[in-house]
């Protein structure tokens, strides 16, 4: 048996194991998955015009819902479109991510050992954030699976379907429109490319600048002659990759009918000019491939500048940078009140405990943006084209800074994107990324499933209780504002959780935090 399909085997049974224990321990809807099961189940009822308003995702997951399980209507199942069942989608795009990711492996590092690949691959399926939303009804894992899958037909020069795919990705985020102009971008730097003999394409092809130092004359040449290029070819692009344009236009009647991009609730989802969010990326990215595109030379050369400080004109440009960032920070850091409301959520302590802890924390992590954006640009640089690159920065820019809320969720694609595209690791350093990613995971899981703690559905009526979990998401609840006091209550083992202590304490004005202790093992 092939080492690729073992690690296919490994992880579709990890995944089943996974998703029974969430289903056992979390067997009702939970979170925005109240929002999204009731709409699906309205889909398996025939409603295909009754909508939530709450809701402001496109109906793509519930659509592949239903044509999923229709076919199945014959078995003698009695509740089809269960919670269970609903979940099971999202665990049938993970086993289909583990094939987009192997595929795309092997495209972009073909001359790379096989099974080295392969556990490259298996690590990639586990990348945490990524994986936890396998395992609930959310629309990320679809999501990823379309924007991957199209990104790999465009690889293949599958032009066509591609962009079919790419806009089956946007039915389920609006936002993947920006990663089907993104596929649209490197699809055309393929045609344009010296290296392509089969685009019949006019003019002098090009040949593109990789390093990590390009020249700004040669940055403008590059972008000229891709412009110019692309220009002189118009209707054969337009020919080759009409499918991408079919959806960008389509995409722009949905925001006239539409009146924007948000569908439901438009209020909490205005959007803002939030650039520290490319800060926030850049550090989630450093940290999640750290053993991979962290190098010896790097603190080599932090040393240097340390114990040998050198006034050049790298060192103006930086200074230079740094001005700006603070500028930044002090104008465009936006602070959403979804993001301070609830507790059940990374994003609230790492806010809370880090960037809340005193106003000059902001502005003091610049050094630490810089050595990160530094240490991601070097990494993908020296692989890929300039104009690759400068495409990439602009979806990662136009895909985050429009959002008001900082979510690890909206960066999921941009990462399985760059970690795909940077040199592939030894077998050391691939093992340590494998071992971390797993201890977060079931850390994670852990927290999620045997970690549960109590929360009052209405502020103001105490006796009504539900309980809550941590999960990556930005849960999207704002809590009333109360006066700031503490309480604290016992509550008796009639509500099924003996031993359970619940305190809720003010730790800022007009937030509510809730602090939990669990001594019993029950769900």
């Amino acid at each position: 048996m092939k080492l690729q399909h073992l690690f296919l085997i490994i992880h579709t049974i990890l995944l089943i194991i996974v998703a029974y224990l969430v289903n056992d321990y979390v067997p009702d809807p939970y979170m925005d998955e109240i929002f999204h099961i009731s709409q699906a189940k309205q889909y398996c009822n025939g409603n295909y015009f009754d909508w939530n308003p709450k809701l402001t995702t496109p109906p793509g997951l519930y659509i592949i819902s239903n044509l999923i399980l229709k076919p199945l209507s014959f078995l003698p199942i009695r509740h089809l479109c269960s919670t269970n069942f609903l979940r099971a989608t999202n665990v049938l795009f993970g086993i289909g991510l583990y094939l987009i990711l192997w595929k795309l492996t092997i495209k972009l590092h073909s001359s790379q050992d096989r099974d080295l690949l392969s556990f490259n691959t298996f690590t990639l399926s586990i990348f945490p954030v990524g994986w936890f939303y396998n395992f609930l009804y959310y629309t990320d894992s679809g999501s990823t699976f379309f924007v991957l899958w199209s990104y790999l037909l465009s690889i293949e020069e599958r032009y066509w379907l591609s962009g079919l795919v790419g806009g089956i990705s946007v039915l389920f985020r609006q936002t993947n429109i920006v990663w089907v102009c993104f596929i649209l971008g490197t699809s055309m730097l393929t045609l344009l490319s010296s290296g392509n003999k089969g685009s019949n394409i006019r003019g002098k092809k090009m040949i593109y600048y990789r390093g990590i130092n390009v020249r700004l004359n040669i940055a403008i040449q590059e972008i000229n002659s891709f412009l110019a290029l692309a220009a002189k070819n118009f209707l054969r692009l337009l020919i080759i990759l009409f499918s991408y344009f079919l959806i960008l236009l389509s995409f722009i009647i949905f925001l006239k009918w539409n009146g924007g991009i948000v569908l439901g609730d438009k209020s909490n989802h205005v959007a803002v000019l939030h650039i520290p969010q490319i800060f926030y990326f850049i550090s989630f990215t450093t940290i999640f491939s750290i053993p991979i595109t962290l190098k010896v030379e790097h603190f080599e050369r932090l040393l240097n500048g340390i114990l040998k400080p050198r006034f050049n004109r790298k060192s103006l440009y930086l200074f230079i940078i740094a001005i700006i960032m603070i500028f930044v920070i002090y104008t465009f850091t936006y602070e959403h009140p979804f993001l301070l409301s609830d507790n059940r959520h990374y994003t609230f302590y790492i806010w809370k405990d880090i960037y809340r802890r005193h106003y000059l924390i902001k502005y003091l992590l610049i050094p630490a943006y810089l050595i990160g954006g530094w240490i991601l640009l070097e990494s993908i640089a020296l692989r890929q084209s300039f104009l690759w690159v400068l495409i990439y920065i602009i979806a990662v820019c136009l895909s985050l800074i429009p959002s008001p809320l900082l979510e690890f969720r909206y960066f999921i694609i941009p990462y399985y994107i760059f970690r795909l595209h940077i040199g592939q690791p030894n077998g050391l350093r691939l093992f340590l990324e494998f071992l971390i990613y797993a201890i977060i995971n079931v850390k994670t899981e852990h927290l999620f499933l045997e970690k549960p703690f109590i929360w009052f559905s209405e502020i103001h009526k105490w006796q009504s209780l539900i309980t809550e979990r941590y999960t990556w998401q930005e849960y999207q609840l704002l809590l009333a504002q109360v006066s700031a006091f503490p309480v604290k209550i016992k509550i008796d083992s009639s509500l099924g959780k003996a031993g359970l202590e619940v305190k809720l304490l003010m730790f800022d004005a007009g937030y509510l935090s809730c602090y939990h202790s669990v001594t019993t093992s029950q769900h």
